[in-house]
């Protein structure tokens, strides 16, 4: 099935260390529902992958869906937040939309 991308921008107001432990937790719910779970955190960044699905073929149609949130320091202070990556065109609509990211990170969206 193709992938459709999807990339969001938003600030917090939290310094990017901070930002990202919030972020870990206040996403876990708003990740589920486009379909990801949290998979590792790096410095900087949280990466999610598909949740899994039964039968084993499902999970295998998956493949190539991902989903990215990067830190930064914002230049007017607090951090930028970027949650980027591709999933089925279904549950694209829902990732691209800003007010299901910010919503759970009680964030301004970025202009």
């Amino acid at each position: 099935m193709p992938k459709s991308t999807f990339s969001v921008e938003l600030s917090m107001q939290e310094a990017p260390a901070e930002a990202q432990e919030r972020a870990a937790t206040a996403l876990i719910e708003p990740a589920r529902a486009v379909g990801f779970k949290l998979s590792k955190r790096g410095d900087g960044e949280l990466d999610y992958k598909p949740r899994p699905m039964y039968p084993l073929n499902l999970t295998l149609w998956q493949r190539g869906e991902k989903m990215t949130v990067k830190f930064e320091p914002a230049v007017e202070g607090g951090t930028r937040v970027t949650i980027s990556g591709a999933t089925v065109k279904s549950k694209q609509a829902k990732a691209s939309d800003p007010q299901h990211w910010s919503q759970a990170l009680a964030g301004a969206t970025s202009a």
